[in-house]
């Protein structure tokens, strides 16, 4: 069997055996060879066996070892965390001594900010609601700065510690450098024009190799879902008439998503009229079963982004003449018209799985909900 776990013995104690990717791995249970024990191994070994027929394999082992707290703890809180990164480079003399000061106060603002919630309980929202907080009160810049530390730190209790299987800084950080020294988006990251998106969207239409995405642009553009969002939609996500839809699964380079969508939360998003229109007219002529991919690929599986990009969006962007920047830029051009439009950000917020302190604080929830984004099917 490809995926066999051997329980052994070493010593009084048992331990773990399987191969990965050719290599061979052990892991140390710490429990007696006794009915007990062997137990305890036979549930362990069940599953690493199931993670790695199912792709949620954890190659740093942390996933399978015994959460231990007091002396040489796996579970610690997030600002510990960040204690032992500190001494860890003061170690290493990774660290300058006027540096010291600087990681210091941060690890007291997480204190600040999280308290001692533990690090395997900070995602990406507990992480994005911390730096909208944190930014009320430091610049742009200075929030970059703390945000590479935390990001490196994270990266670095990888194997070591428990915390969250994505790196919750990542998308913050990524989002504090897409904007400028005032926290307005550079110019680079643009919205595309309706102009522009309905070029875009009748260039795959007129496409002889390509056509085949022309619902999967417009629904982007419609939606302001993330790519890997509305790749990974199946028919069963839809309300009947499909006015709303569920999204709460995610593909990335043709693969599944380990925790559904990219900040690990579901939504309920609302459509247009022509987008509806578009996917009724998708059910009947492709005649789908309810768990088969909404928008597959050419060749019926998931579709990749990054080939997507590289090949059809580029070639269609290059025949219209418009600018170059990614299809994930369908998402922020969506959200930018709907606010143009006059839609409620709080709204907006809900719909879009957008922090509402990121978006805007001050407003109140959406009272009534309905689709918000402009109809870009509307040629």
């Amino acid at each position: 069997m490809t995926n066999k776990v051997w329980i052994d013995k070493t010593g009084n104690t048992l331990r773990l055996r399987w191969n990965y990717e050719g290599k061979k791995k052990a892991l140390s249970l710490g429990v007696a060879d006794n009915p007990i024990g062997r137990a305890l191994a036979k549930l362990k070994s069940a599953e690493i066996e199931k993670d790695l027929a199912a792709g949620y394999y954890d190659p740093t082992l942390m996933k399978y070892k015994p959460r231990k707290r007091g002396s040489n703890p796996t579970e610690i809180t997030a600002v510990e965390l960040f204690e032992k990164y500190i001494k860890y480079r003061q170690k290493e003399g990774l660290i300058s001594p006027s540096s010291i000061n600087r990681l210091k106060a941060i690890a007291s603002k997480l204190r600040q900010l999280l308290g001692d919630k533990l690090a395997e309980k900070v995602n990406e929202s507990v992480a994005k609601d911390a730096i909208a907080r944190w930014s009320e009160s430091a610049s742009s810049q200075s929030i970059k700065t703390y945000l590479d530390y935390l990001k490196a730190c994270w990266n670095w209790a990888k194997g070591k510690y428990h915390t969250a299987k994505m790196n919750p800084w990542e998308e913050c950080l990524d989002r504090a450098r897409s904007r400028g020294s005032n926290g307005q988006y550079r110019k680079d990251v643009k919205p595309f024009t309706m102009a522009e998106l309905q070029s875009i969207i009748m260039g795959f239409k007129a496409h002889p190799q390509y056509s085949h995405y022309t619902d999967f642009v417009t629904f982007l553009a419609s939606t302001a879902c993330r790519p890997g969002e509305a790749a990974g939609l199946r028919w069963s996500s839809f309300g009947t008439d499909y006015s709303i839809a569920w999204i709460g699964e995610s593909i990335s380079r043709g693969h599944r998503n380990a925790k559904g969508t990219k900040t690990g939360n579901s939504r309920t998003i609302q459509l247009s009229p022509s987008v509806q229109s578009v996917l009724a007219n998708r059910f009947d002529r492709l005649n789908p079963q309810p768990d088969d991919l909404v928008f597959p690929s050419p060749k019926g599986i998931a579709i990749d982004d990054h080939n997507f990009n590289r090949r059809a969006w580029k070639t269609i962007l290059e025949s219209c003449h418009v600018e170059y920047r990614s299809p994930y830029k369908l998402r922020h051009s969506a959200i930018s018209h709907a606010l143009h439009n006059g839609a409620n950000p709080i709204a907006l917020a809900e719909q879009t799985g957008h922090d509402k302190r990121t978006m805007l604080s001050t407003y109140a929830h959406a009272i009534e909900q309905k689709c918000l984004f402009v109809d870009v099917g509307k040629v």
